[in-house]
């Protein structure tokens, strides 16, 4: 079979493109998860990590408190 008789329809380059997609984030996941557990020694023992003053868990979706406009009644 010559080069130029290779040719690729729509749909495989979009199954390829998928399958390496997914493959791809697999791995990602996979390296991110193991190189947490290098960083943090086992999961076993991230609950024994030190605390450095000051330096607390920070809790992003606390309520905001609002301040009500004042409606005058002229």
């Amino acid at each position: 079979m010559q080069p130029s008789e290779m040719v690729m329809n729509p749909k495989q380059v979009f199954l390829s493109v998928l399958i390496f997609g997914v493959a791809g984030l697999l791995l990602f996941m996979y390296l991110q998860v193991w190189i947490e557990e290098q960083h943090t020694g086992r999961v076993e023992k991230r609950g024994e990590q030190k605390v450095t003053p000051g330096w607390g868990p920070v809790k992003y979706l606390q309520p905001v408190p609002r301040i009500k406009p004042q409606v005058s009644h002229a």
